[in-house]
């Protein structure tokens, strides 16, 4: 099996760089440290696969030149990680459908909440025309069926909270995370290719840092890492200078195979 990814954003809930040109440690003149919110897009089986729905995801779409989706995984309701979800709205008008959306039952709940209209049937009246964003909700635990592929899922510690971390073949995604328990180590073994947190340089509440990072790599030994959801304390150019082999920090727009 043959898995692409694209990095859509690596970025911080701030981005790169943040609001008042808050460039932090990260030099303005390397296109690489302007980083938008993180999120990734799957490609594999035919299958399109969305991962995270952030306020950037318009400009990300746009990017990518995305035209339609076979699915959105969300990680959890953060909104870095949620708040574009309005744009799927445009999605659905150029596809003439509702797109399906996987996730906890907590994530789907809380999305519930505070985005009911998104999981409502479009009224008879409008006759096909989506007037706003139409989603299906698809309850996940520890592994689901999308068409071919077989998608482990592990929820992570985000400090104050749980995300959902992905895995597909030798593939996985480890996004806002500060400490993996046993079960999710052990789906994290024997990766070609791991997508993970690395949110700053010193230790953090609620995000890996590097040297946590490196530990991890030390344990499960994957054949390639590549570091995101970086703040603007991580110039990517010093970053990349420092790191152990193997190991690559994302920029966006970075493509990334698996085979």
């Amino acid at each position: 099996m043959t898995i692409n990814v694209t990095v859509l954003g690596c970025g911080s809930s701030s981005g790169v760089p943040a609001i008042g040109n808050n460039w932090g440690n990260c030099d303005p003149k390397n296109s690489k440290n302007r980083r938008l919110r993180s999120s990734i897009l799957i490609e594999t089986k035919g299958l399109r696969i969305l991962v995270d729905a952030t306020p950037d995801l318009r400009q990300q779409l746009l990017n990518s030149k995305v035209k339609h989706l076979d699915a959105v995984f969300i990680t959890h309701c953060h909104a870095d990680h949620i708040n574009g979800i309005d744009d799927f709205r445009f999605l659905n008008v150029i596809m003439e459908k509702d797109i399906n959306l996987f996730a906890t039952r907590e994530v789907i709940d809380t999305i519930r909440q505070r985005f009911s209209y998104v999981f409502e049937k479009l009224l008879p009246q409008a006759n096909g025309f989506y007037y706003k964003p139409c989603l299906i909700p698809n309850e996940i635990n520890n592994k689901f069926s999308l068409g071919p592929l077989e998608i482990i899922c592990f929820q992570q510690d985000h400090g104050f909270c749980e995300t959902t971390g992905f895995r597909i073949d030798d593939f996985a995604y480890s996004p806002d995370v500060v400490n993996l328990n046993k079960n999710a180590l052990s789906k994290l073994r024997n990766l070609k290719l791991w997508i993970v947190d690395c949110l700053t340089l010193k230790p953090h509440k609620t995000h890996a840092h590097l040297e946590k990072v490196i530990e991890w790599m030390h344990e499960l030994k994957p054949k390639k890492t590549v570091l995101t959801h970086m703040n603007y304390d991580i110039d990517y150019k010093y970053i990349s200078s420092i790191l152990p082999k193997n190991c690559f920090a994302a920029y966006d727009g970075m493509r990334l195979s698996v085979k």
